[in-house]
């Protein structure tokens, strides 16, 4: 190829590029052109949707119904407030009509022409207020048809509930009528409110047959009240009647009737009967003006307070009665229950001084029976007045019957701290006795070990053994001459035998190990003496040991001369020990 064609041809294909990527590019500009008319237009498409379904929201509002009850209301013939009542809201109806509902239609006529130009943004804000519009328009005419229903409805249900009222009041009116003698003075009250309530009835019928069921439902209300409250007082009055006029009535006479029938037999109350009767009687005589004023809650209040200040009068009189049956039933018994007391004070006493003239006796025991004494004079008093006071018809019968039971109980009470009293020196002598035998016993332990040292005929004893052995003998003749007084503490004997007999045991234990040390002392120097020629150590041991031995000092002497003999032969000490003490016997038990 020559270099012209070469040339020609790198022309050629060099022009030929450019123009497919312009045709590239228009292509991609008239598919984003057509991708963007397609989007415009299903936005558009929603919308007109959507315009739709508002414009169908909107139909739903006003579906007929309300002129429907408007046109059914008018044929009522209304009159006063409930005539009033219906032009009001039928003016808000049509009020709704003529503006929300009229805005409604253009703003979705302008919305529908905006969509078509395209024009967007108007669009959805001319949607947002048809939406809000629409709500608003609803529940404004979701409340004029309810109070519309209502109007056309109040007069069917007024004539229901006047019905029922005419029933409750007919019933009433028949059990007034059958029963007036239950009702007593109420009876004129009762008439006028039947007859107020007929009247109402037939005024309340009247305004709401007449076209005003509105007023009449005020009305109905009023007569609503006053049948309510007559049907408690003609199911409520009859009993309280009966209470207020025969109950009560009867009581008070057969309490008056009582008492004197009782004071006339000498009793006397804690309260002032005539008194209370008195205040009865003047609550009984308010219960019969509520009853002639129809007051069922006041009434009903105070007789419940009568009837229990009248079981509180018969309480007390009832109370003297029983009371003195009580004390008369006890008298002798608590008579006897004192003298007996009183005989077992003197007794214990008696005893006491006696056991006083021999024994320390450090309890109180003399000051108590002493106190005693003086609770039982005071006890015996008190009945004493008891019982004249019923000789002389004074008494008080439920104050005498506090007092036997609480004399009884200290009376219980006193009994037992003598009894505990003579338990306690009840067995002064034997423990007298017992601490005789329990000295001779320790003056025969102390021969026993004096006996079974000497025994052991070893060459003298321990200064401190000897003074403690002193002790132990001093401390028993003490004992010896504490037990040979006029007057005997037997409560420091018993302190001074527990310590006595601690230490006989500690001097028996003392006793023992003198005797085995000095013992086993001897046998260790016999044992030692095959190693005294051979052991130079052994040899010294046993000459301090026997220098030891000669001042008493037992034990010392024994463990120098086990030390000296443990180093020659181990183990030669146990076996030594154990030949000793298996050929002792314990003589001190």
């Amino acid at each position: 190829m020559s270099v012209y064609e070469a040339v020609t041809d790198n022309a050629t294909s060099g022009v030929g590029a450019e123009g497919v990527e312009k045709m590239n590019w228009i292509i991609i500009v008239l598919i984003i052109i057509v991708l963007l008319a397609l989007g415009v237009w299903g936005y558009q498409l929603r919308n007109t949707r959507l315009i739709h379904e508002l414009d169908a929201g909107v139909a739903t509002i006003d579906t007929g119904a309300v002129p429907g009850l408007i046109r059914s209301i008018q044929q009522l013939s209304l009159t006063g407030d409930s005539l009033e009542d219906f032009k009001s809201w039928s003016q808000k109806y049509q009020a709704l009509v003529d503006g929300e509902l009229t805005e409604l239609q253009t703003a979705l006529l302008d919305v529908e022409q905006a969509n078509k130009q395209f024009k967007f943004g108007q669009v959805k804000d001319g949607m947002a207020n048809i939406d809000a519009l629409q709500t608003a328009a609803a529940k404004d005419m979701k409340q004029i048809e309810s109070h519309l229903d209502e109007i056309k409805a109040a007069e069917a249900a007024n004539a229901k509930g006047l019905k029922a009222l005419r029933n409750d009041y007919q019933e009433a009116r028949k059990t007034v009528l059958a029963k007036s003698f239950a009702f007593g003075d109420a009876l004129p009250a009762l008439e006028a409110s039947l007859q107020a309530i007929a009247s109402q009835l037939t005024t309340t019928t009247e305004v709401n047959v007449g076209g005003d069921p509105r007023r009449a439902q005020n009305a109905l209300k009023q007569v609503k009240n006053g049948v309510a409250a007559l049907k408690l007082q003609v199911k409520q009055l009859p009993p309280l009647v009966n209470s207020v006029v025969n109950e009560f009535p009867a009581q008070l006479k057969e309490i008056k009737t009582g008492y004197q029938q009782l004071t006339a037999q000498h009793f006397i109350f804690t309260e002032d009967v005539p008194a209370g009767v008195a205040a009865v009687q003047g609550l009984v005589d308010q219960a019969e003006a509520q009853i002639k004023q129809l007051d069922v809650t006041e009434l009903t209040a105070n007789t419940a307070t009568i009837a229990d200040k009248i079981d509180s009068l018969y309480a007390v009189m009832e109370k003297e009665l029983k009371a003195k049956a009580s004390v008369l039933d006890q008298k002798e018994e608590l008579r006897q229950f004192i003298n007996h007391a009183m005989q077992q004070n003197r007794t214990l006493n008696i005893e006491l001084d006696h056991l006083n003239q021999s024994y320390q006796l450090n309890h109180d025991e003399i000051k108590t029976t002493n106190d005693l004494k003086v609770q039982l004079d005071a006890i015996d008093q008190s009945f004493n007045q008891a019982n004249d006071q019923i000789a002389q018809s004074k008494a008080v019968y439920s104050d005498l019957l506090a007092q036997f039971t609480h004399d009884r109980t200290d009376l219980t009470e006193i009994e037992k701290k003598q009894q505990a009293i003579n338990a306690s020196v009840s067995g002064l002598r034997e423990t007298e006795r017992k601490a005789l035998n329990q000295v001779d016993a320790f003056e025969r332990s102390v021969r026993d070990v004096r006996y079974e040292v000497s025994r052991h005929d070893l060459p003298g004893l321990p200064k401190a053994y000897r003074d403690f052995f002193k002790v132990v003998s001093d401390e028993i003749l003490q004992l010896k001459d504490d037990m040979d007084q006029v007057k005997i503490d037997l409560d420091a004997i018993a302190k001074t035998l527990i310590k006595v007999s601690a230490d006989i045991d500690q001097l028996k234990q003392q006793s023992r190990d003198i005797i085995g040390a000095a013992g086993l002392c001897e046998q260790l120097l016999q044992y030692a003496n095959r190693y005294k020629t051979s052991h130079e150590a052994v040899a010294k041991a046993m000459t301090d040991a026997a220098a030891l031995y000669a001042k008493y000092d037992y034990q010392s002497a024994a463990d120098t001369i086990a030390t000296a003999l443990e180093q020659v032969e181990p183990g030669s000490y146990k076996k030594v020990a154990d030949d000793y003490n298996a050929q002792q016997h314990d003589e001190l038990v």
